[in-house]
């Protein structure tokens, strides 16, 4: 009889958000003797019905061979269906397979993960055409584990909107929606105890943290070449106009960049609660990014379109709101 080999550290553990995916990869569970056992062979799926009448309670294991053709089978199974997943499941849920699929797209971007980024990026747009409202809210739904995954689909979500409501091209927004998922990347080579500090970070830590632009753009251009038409967003999105920006400090920013520096800091100070700070409302928020527009930092006819784009008005109190804080 043949030894079950023992679950180490090799063996990737899979996220049971995303077993529906899973259709042409082996599944393995560790037994009460720490060896593992095959789960589900390749070619037998799960669907949302048969996970819901038995679930699977423990974790759940890929070969480690097997983990990126997992992460891009994953990937393309949302992707196949994002629309009637929102109908069938509800914004939330979906957002949370989504955050589920980021994160690990994001935990090892060297290792080719990034690849089939494009396709959820292309199914996102055709659900924010037939249902924009719905697409709108994934930017709306909290998580109190705030994480760069989290950070980077809101974001994606409020610079789709934001190409919608200014009647970008599709391969323009493919574009912007692209970069906007992918302009963290060079966080997950950042210290994990920088990222999540409960306290400002000291001048040191900071220096750290101002490299992940660069990170960023080293990672796409060395492992993510078909992407390289997002490299502006990731490493000009802390540029600022006046040159008050990093890592460069430069003043030529490009469109891309220049719309990632307002929805990137718009999102962060309105959900990234922190201990030493709250979280401010949206018109607190555009009340602040207008004050930094007005000092040049930020491009006018972005951050004002990005404001109108936020709402659509139906409210007359709403719209004389923005545009007392628009000046317009």
């Amino acid at each position: 009889m043949s030894r079950l080999p023992i679950i180490d550290q090799d063996w990737i553990k899979v996220r049971a958000t995303n077993l529906k995916y899973y259709d042409n990869i082996e599944l393995y569970f560790k037994n009460p003797f720490g060896k593992i056992v095959l789960y589900k062979p390749a070619g037998m799926n799960f669907t949302d019905e048969s996970l819901k009448k038995k679930p699977f309670l423990g974790d759940l294991y890929v070969k480690p061979e097997d983990k990126i053709r997992a992460l891009q089978e994953a990937q393309r199974g949302f992707s196949n269906n994002f629309s009637s997943s929102i109908i069938s499941q509800g914004t939330r849920k979906v957002k949370e397979e989504l955050i589920s699929i980021i994160d690990e797209t994001l935990a090892e971007p060297r290792a080719g993960s990034l690849a089939v980024v494009p396709e959820a990026m292309e199914a996102i747009i055709d659900g924010y055409s037939r249902q924009p409202s719905v697409i709108k809210n994934l930017a709306k739904i909290s998580h109190s584990d705030y994480s760069t995954a989290i950070h980077s689909i809101n974001v994606m979500a409020l610079a789709v909107g934001y190409c919608f409501y200014t009647c970008r091209s599709r391969e323009e927004t493919l574009t912007i929606g692209l970069a906007a998922l992918l302009h963290d990347v060079g966080k997950t080579e950042i210290p994990q105890e920088i990222l999540t500090a409960p306290r400002n970070l000291s001048s040191s830590e900071f220096l750290i943290m101002k490299k992940h632009p660069e990170i960023g753009a080293d990672i796409l251009e060395t492992y993510a070449s078909d992407l390289l038409q997002t490299l502006p967003g990731t490493l000009e999105h802390h540029e600022k106009l006046d040159g008050s920006g990093y890592p460069r400090g430069t003043t030529d920013i490009s469109d891309i960049g220049q719309i990632l520096s307002v929805i990137d800091c718009y999102e962060a100070i309105t959900n990234d609660e922190r201990p030493y700070r709250n979280s401010m409302k949206p018109i607190s928020a555009l009340k602040l990014l207008k004050e930094e527009t007005d000092l040049g930092r930020f491009n006018r006819r972005i951050f004002e379109d990005f404001a109108y784009s936020l709402t659509d008005f139906s409210s007359v109190s709403n719209h004389k709101t923005y545009r007392s804080i628009l000046g317009t």
